[in-house]
């Protein structure tokens, strides 16, 4: 009798941990990533849209700060290089790039520095699907 009492306790517990959990107010998106260009004023990061589409998205170096809205995360999963974008209330909020460690992989490249200047002056996140 005492061990059935403890396990409905214990389900009791777990439920309520369940129904009670917060929900994020972020919706995370992942994107595969091509390529990405280094630019003197950022980051070009060309990401798969579609079946057989790509876009390119473009983040300035002065969102890469503490705090700021990009984040690059360096390794050598399998899986990079891929991007997440965080969107809350249905825009595109932050975004988390995981890219390869070794700047000579295949996947890494040199944006022209005369390409691409008035790209990386925006303050928005613009992600194509």
């Amino acid at each position: 009798m005492k061990r059935r009492l403890i396990v409905t306790c214990l389900f009791a517990l777990l439920l309520a941990a369940v129904v009670g959990a917060d929900t994020s107010e972020y919706y995370p998106v992942r994107l595969n990533v091509v390529k990405i260009y280094a630019h003197a004023d950022g980051y070009c990061v060309v990401y798969r849209k579609g079946l057989a589409g790509t876009a390119n998205a473009y983040l300035p170096s002065k969102w890469f700060t503490a705090g700021g809205k990009a984040e690059i995360i360096r390794g050598t999963d399998p899986s990079y290089p891929y991007m997440v974008v965080f969107f809350k209330e249905g825009k595109p909020d932050h975004v988390k790039l995981y890219a390869l460690a070794s700047n000579t992989d295949i996947t890494w490249g040199i944006l022209d520095p005369s390409q691409a200047k008035d790209k990386f002056n925006g303050d928005d996140i613009k992600i194509e699907f």
